[in-house]
C-alpha cells in the first residue's frame, strides 16, 4: 500500500499504542529532522515501529512509501540496514566485544566500505581504535560514543535516535549534534525521540519539525 509521496522516507499514519489515546501522523523527507516527544515509560515504541522491527498496534508505518508489513522478511531486513539507530539502552549484545558490536550491522548487511566508514566515525567520536573488550570493561562514556559510531558508520539514509544524549557530557553532546548536522547535509533524515529537548539541541536541529498527536 502506498504510504505517501515518492520523496518521503518515513511516514506514520494514524499510529497509536496499546493504551487509549490520540493517533499520530507525520512524514519525513531526506535531510529533515523530526522530534517526537515521548517519555521513557511510554507505550509508544517508536524506534521499533519506524524501523519495521515490529508493527504498531494501531495504524501504519511506512518506509519509502511501503508499509513495513508489506515487505517480506528479507526485503525488510535489507531496508532496515539503511537506517541507523541509537537505542536508549545501548542495544549491545552481551556475548560480543565492543568492536564486534560496532561491526555487527556492517557484517549483517555485507557493506563493502565498512572498515573505512567505521574508522572515520570512530575517530570523529574519539573512540578509535575500537576496544576489543566486553561492554562492562569499557567506560560508559565510550560505550555511548561507540553506539553512535555504529549508527553513523552505515552511511544511513535515516537515523532514529532514542534519547542519545542521556548522561552525555557537554563536549560529547556537541560532537553528536555536529555529526547529525553533517549527515543531514548529505540527505540523511533524523528522528529524535526524547521527552524534553534542550534549547541547544533544538537550535542545532533547526529546521526541526515537532510531531504531535491528533487533537480530539
Amino acid at each position: 500500500m502506498d504510504g505517501g509521496t515518492s520523496s518521503e522516507l518515513i511516514r506514520a499514519a494514524a499510529v497509536r499504542g496499546t493504551a487509549p489515546g490520540p493517533a499520530w501522523s507525520f512524514a519525513l523527507v531526506p535531510g529533515a529532522a523530526l522530534w517526537i516527544p515521548t517519555a521513557a515509560d511510554s507505550d509508544l515504541a517508536w524506534l521499533d515501529w519506524l524501523t519495521g522491527i515490529e508493527p504498531p498496534p494501531h495504524g501504519q508505518t511506512f518506509w519509502k512509501g511501503v508499509d513495513w508489513r508489506d515487505r517480506d522478511p528479507a526485503a525488510a531486513a535489507a531496508e532496515r540496514g539503511r537506517i541507523g539507530c541509537v537505542f536508549a539502552d545501548g542495544g549491545l549484545l552481551a556475548n560480543l566485544d565492543m568492536d564486534e558490536n560496532v561491526w555487527l550491522p556492517a557484517r549483517m548487511h555485507r557493506r563493502a566500505d565498512a572498515a573505512a566508514a567505521i574508522e572515520e566515525w570512530a575517530r570523529f567520536f574519539g573512540v578509535w581504535p575500537l576496544p576489543a573488550e566486553r561492554a562492562p570493561a569499557v567506560r560508559e562514556r565510550d560505550r555511548r560514543k561507540l553506539a553512535w559510531t555504529r549508527a553513523f558508520a552505515g552511511r544511513p539514509e535515516a537515523l532514529v535516535l532514542e534519547r542519545p544524549l542521556r548522561g552525555a557530557p557537554a563536549e560529547d553532546a556537541a560532537l553528536l549534534r555536529a555529526a547529525v548536522a553533517r549527515v543531514r547535509a548529505a540527505g540523511c533524515a533524523v528522528v529524535w525521540l526524547e521527552e524534553d529537548l534542550d534549547a541547544e539541541t533544538r537550535a542545532a536541529l533547526a529546521p526541526l519539525a515537532v510531531a504531535a498527536p491528533a487533537r480530539d
